[in-house]
């Protein structure tokens, strides 16, 4: 029996629910709108990858629109971020260059796609440019976490504290384990992607709480 893919369809099911939990009872500010969509490309990318793994759907389109969709999560993320520590200016959604240069980028090489291995817990790929790519992925990452520490350090008001603290932890439960795991496990890193997508479960499950209780950003 072939279970290729169906801890994707798992934790899609749970994101699904976190997302709908959400839409009810959360405050409906910009905040809670941007954080609702990470959670909601964090969705996306274990749906599609369960369409690819477990259904069959190798075709390059799909490994693609898999790629377009956590393409966008660290610039979002660090978006998010620097909006929620009043550090916005005329100049943020630059950010958003780079993965917007890969999103337009790889359909031009879109042959070169490939899925290289399907289990039950993760898929491998093959793509173009994946150094580099890597590194404008985990840049906006890296600098989410400066600014939240940061804020942490020096924010006052005990709600807002917390509120940085829940986003910092999540950036930190999901990424520090990742990175034991790359240095333990080799293998690891053939498949990176659709493992660390795997442990952004933890971090959809700390935005939850954040946006729950986050009600005093302004609309």
């Amino acid at each position: 029996m072939n279970l290729d893919g169906i801890i994707s369809l798992l934790i899609a099911c749970i994101e699904l629910l976190y997302i709908i939990n959400l839409l009810i009872f959360a405050e409906k500010n910009l905040i809670n709108k941007l954080v609702i969509g990470i959670i909601s490309l964090l969705f996306g990318y274990q749906f599609i990858e369960f369409l690819i793994c477990f259904v069959g759907l190798q075709n390059q389109i799909f490994i693609y629109l898999a790629f377009l969709d956590i393409s966008l999560l660290p610039p979002l993320g660090l978006y998010i971020v620097i909006k929620f520590s009043a550090k916005e200016s005329q100049y943020t959604k630059l950010i958003f260059i780079p993965a917007l240069f890969f999103i337009i980028y790889y359909p031009f090489v879109i042959d070169q796609f490939a899925v290289t291995k399907c289990t039950v817990l993760y898929a491998s790929y093959h793509y173009p440019l994946g150094e580099l790519y890597g590194i404008f992925y985990y840049l906006p990452i890296i600098f989410s976490m400066i600014i939240l520490n940061k804020k942490w350090g020096a924010e006052t008001d005990p709600l807002q504290k917390t509120l940085t603290r829940t986003f910092l932890f999540g950036y930190l439960f999901t990424f520090i384990p990742s990175m034991i795991l790359a240095i333990a496990i080799p293998t690891f890193l053939t498949a990176v992607d659709s493992l660390l997508c795997k442990l952004a479960f933890i971090f959809a499950s700390f935005l939850m709480i954040f946006v729950l209780k986050n009600k005093t950003i302004t609309k």
